[in-house]
């Protein structure tokens, strides 16, 4: 796994998850999960967990000190990677424009992508930007769930530098990856076979 940057984050109080061993539990299911994902794609992509954090008096997302794997030879997800870690979205929809697709995804539980992220307004996609500056493209982002919460937990979002409209392969390496770790529930499961059909007969 790469190494990240040293930042404490107070660990999410999502019930039960309300200590430090449950959320460190939960980490390192989403970094094996991550592993797994990273073995069985062939694709030049950085994959990267949101997940909330509380900051101050409310919680956002954060990709700041989560698990992530990327390609090594790929600078521009490496820099793109950097990017993110400045980067919180909201997770209560107070204000849609700090949402960001992290944000959606994990407020609204269901996928999203696109096959290219320049087509979002600097609105929709915050970083927009910086994607173009990093050649980054093709992007999709599905909810994680824990079967004993039956809530979401956070947000694995895989971005690449080239344009890409059939996401089925990577959604059923991501639902496989996560089904080893105890983290794919009957909901995300659910989710994740209406949106093959759809990308499928696209």
């Amino acid at each position: 796994m790469e190494k990240d940057d040293n930042k404490t984050l107070l660990p999410p109080l999502l019930p039960p998850i309300e200590n430090l061993d449950g959320y460190c539990v939960i980490k390192e299911k989403m970094t094996q999960a991550l592993r797994y994902f990273k073995e069985w794609t062939e694709l030049n992509v950085l994959a990267q967990v949101w997940a909330p954090v509380r900051n101050g008096n409310r919680y956002v997302l954060t990709t700041s000190g989560q698990p992530f794997v990327l390609d090594p030879h790929s600078n521009g997800l490496n820099q793109y990677r950097t990017v993110s870690l400045m980067y919180m979205f909201s997770v209560d929809g107070e204000n849609d424009g700090t949402l960001g697709l992290p944000g959606r995804v994990f407020q609204q539980k269901l996928p999203e992508w696109s096959p290219n992220v320049l087509y979002y307004s600097n609105k929709e996609y915050p970083r927009r930007d910086h994607a173009q500056h990093y050649n980054v493209r093709g992007t999709l982002a599905l909810p994680v769930f824990e079967p004993s919460l039956q809530s979401c937990i956070g947000v694995i979002e895989l971005i690449m530098t080239s344009l890409k409209i059939n996401y089925a392969p990577e959604v059923e390496k991501i639902c496989k990856a996560l089904e080893v770790e105890f983290l794919s529930t009957l909901l995300s499961i659910l989710i994740a076979m209406i949106f093959l059909c759809f990308v499928i007969n696209m």
